[in-house]
């Protein structure tokens, strides 16, 4: 493929429905739409991956405590890679450039490689690397993740989507879960409790400011989210071993919300059972690989 400038976008598109990439910025998704209605956060245009529609959560998801993570016996300290979270957060990728290497008109294939060289070892200290493939449909938008260890020593992975969704007005959201981490004064997860009330989205209702920024656990059905006055419905089919979901609901006046669908809970690489919370151990050369279809159809507009 040939050399893109830096915060060049390639645009999918199939019928009414386009979506655009920024490979330099994070390999991020920077625009969602469907008959020239947003779905995602439209990107801002600047240098930030945070302001973009979606991006790659790999090699795990959510925030890391304790400076680093045990593994095999070995301490393997992480430095922070945002300057606007105290934490480890999101992994590598969304702050790397990606190469586009394949595309068509409703098709593209991008990769990330890293390898723990000087200061990158204290970004990740496994080499890895990452393929994400998007492609447009008649149903919607088909999204694959396939994560490959090529260092020469087994490493934990988790991977998973930070999707920021428009919180056009009167959104209604559904989910089920079996239960939601409460989360200590470093948003980081202390408490597996059942879910409380003005949490519970397991019949859809109207979004309101529930003030999450939490893990839910044992998701198995798919999440829909309906914006009726656009007259748009969405609804994400993730593989089962996305299980875990981050929701962020900041203000409404932000104009966002996430639901995040990921392989572990937030933090599982420093709890006592990392597996048990999500998390794999990818042997030399094995891949890990997880996918997320976001189904999109037009619905009758509320007043119509």
């Amino acid at each position: 493929m040939p050399d893109l400038h830096p915060l060049t976008e390639v645009e999918l598109q199939h019928e009414s429905l386009r979506l655009s990439v920024c490979p330099a910025l994070g390999g991020a998704i920077t625009r969602l739409s469907v008959d020239g209605i947003d779905l995602l956060r439209p990107w801002d245009g600047s240098d930030s991956v945070r302001r973009t529609g979606c991006f790659v959560l790999a090699p795990f998801s959510n925030r890391v405590g304790d400076g680093g993570f045990m593994h095999e016996g070995t301490r393997y300290p992480l430095r922070n890679l945002s300057v606007e979270h105290p934490l480890p957060i999101h992994g590598v990728a969304w702050k790397r450039a990606w190469s586009l290497t394949e595309q068509t008109s409703t098709r593209l294939r991008l990769t990330f490689m890293h390898q723990p060289e000087g200061d990158g070892v204290l970004d990740w200290p496994f080499a890895f690397e990452v393929e994400h493939e998007i492609k447009l449909d008649d149903a919607g938008v088909a999204l694959q993740l396939r994560l490959r260890n090529i260092d020469s020593r087994s490493m934990p992975a988790g991977l998973g989507w930070h999707p920021y969704f428009l919180r056009h007005a009167a959104c209604r959201l559904q989910f089920e879960a079996q239960c939601v981490w409460q989360n200590d004064a470093q948003n980081l997860p202390s408490r597996k409790a059942p879910i409380p009330a003005e949490w519970d989205f397991s019949a859809e209702k109207s979004l309101q400011q529930p003030d999450l920024d939490n893990c839910f656990v044992g998701r198995t059905k798919p999440i829909t989210i309906r914006w009726p006055n656009e007259g748009v419905e969405l609804t994400m089919h993730a593989s089962e071993s996305l299980d875990h979901l981050v929701v962020f609901t900041p203000p409404a006046d932000m104009g966002f919300f996430a639901v995040e669908p990921v392989s572990h809970a937030n933090n599982a690489l420093c709890m006592d059972d990392p597996i048990a919370n999500g998390m794999r151990v990818l042997r030399p050369a094995e891949t890990m690989q997880v996918s997320c279809k976001l189904q999109i159809r037009r619905i009758t507009r509320t007043g119509q």
